[in-house]
């Protein structure tokens, strides 16, 4: 009789929908080893799915519809109620995925008896191989409350080719992200679920450090290797998610919790001020395509700066319009071909 998997994926929305049927048929192309999949959906358009539906009778995975827009955070705790085995490797839908990738990461975790295994982060196609994160670093330093909190992506932006080959090495860190993130399982008896007061950002930094205080090791693993397929193009149906995931609200209230949370200087929060500008940079790249070429450099930026000035108004209102529409936390599971069974309202446990 066969074994039961090792690894349970769980794959999340990060911050669109479209790239999800891409992101799946990567997954399924390069992943040799046997692992039980659950895709939780963040209340995607009918048709999406309905097509992830399809796709979870071909490849058996289970699909977990959510019946609103959550945070990341909130619907990895609802996978997390799915998973089974000695591992769980987190992974966002906009990942695309190398020959071998999970191989590497398990046998970290086993020879180093690591709590958490991260891969060689890239961003963009797979061919520019650029850089996202080679293992990362965070530092806290002074008293609490006033708490100053670095932290560093190592070689972000560089190519590969560019990065030193020592440095490219099976190594310990402080941070990995939830791109794509093996865990153990026996962390979560040890250190609770994911924070959901971390909404938008912080979420990898929050569980590494609970990791690390908890006596557990963080790990890089450049033989694995993934890229994050960051957008433009977005479809239209992606856009009130993403403004949501990423609204300056959000933002606010998790920079806040985050800042509360591990006694850092109240002024941190000003960093929504950052993550704005991400978001209409993002936006805008998506607008300009859908400009005339007659407009020119200077119109252009004109156009930018008026965007910039707008946007923020039109994110609060989609946000306070969210909530005044936001009906209580459903779920339905759809595996292979049984029908979808209703699941209770309500989610995984919040780490305190």
């Amino acid at each position: 009789m066969d074994s039961p998997p090792r690894v349970t994926a769980i794959i999340t929305s990060r911050e669109r929908f479209s790239y999800a049927e891409e992101s799946l048929e990567s997954f399924y192309a390069h992943t040799d080893v046997p692992c039980r999949v659950v895709y939780v959906d963040v209340n995607s358009p009918s048709d999406r799915w309905e097509r992830l539906q399809r796709l979870s009778d071909i490849h058996g995975f289970t699909s977990v519809r959510v019946n609103k827009y959550v945070s990341p955070n909130c619907a990895r705790n609802i996978g997390l109620r799915y998973a089974e085995g000695e591992y769980v490797v987190f992974l966002d839908n906009d990942v695309e995925y190398t020959p071998g990738w999970l191989e590497p990461l398990i046998d970290c975790a086993d020879k180093e008896q690591a709590a958490m295994v991260g891969p060689l982060y890239l961003h963009g196609p797979l061919e520019e191989q650029t850089v996202h994160m080679a293992g990362g670093d965070m530092e806290f330093s002074g008293t609490w409350g006033t708490r100053e909190f670095t932290q560093t992506q190592r070689h972000f932006m560089k190519p590969v080719s560019e990065v030193p080959a020592d440095e490219l090495h099976r190594q310990r860190c402080d941070i990995i992200e939830f791109h794509c993130a093996l865990v153990r399982r026996s962390v979560f008896d040890q250190v609770g679920g994911m924070d959901e007061g971390l909404l938008t950002t912080r979420e990898h930094l929050d569980f590494s450090q609970r990791v690390l205080d908890a006596g557990g090791t963080v790990w890089f693993e450049p033989s694995s290797v993934i890229t994050y397929r960051m957008p433009p193009p977005f479809a239209l149906t992606d856009l009130p998610y993403f403004m949501l995931r990423w609204s300056d609200a959000w933002t606010a209230e998790t920079l806040k919790h985050f800042a509360t949370k591990y006694g850092i200087k109240p002024g941190y929060v000003e960093r929504v001020t950052k993550n704005r500008k991400g978001r209409q940079w993002l936006l805008f790249e998506q607008i300009k395509q859908y400009l005339p070429d007659a407009l020119g450099p200077t119109a252009t930026k004109a156009v930018k700066r008026a965007f910039q000035k707008v946007e923020p108004i039109g994110n609060r209102l989609l946000v306070e319009f969210m909530a005044l529409r936001e009906p209580p936390l459903e779920w339905q599971v759809h595996h292979n071909s049984r029908p979808a069974a209703r699941e209770p309202a309500a989610t995984a446990g919040t780490a305190s």
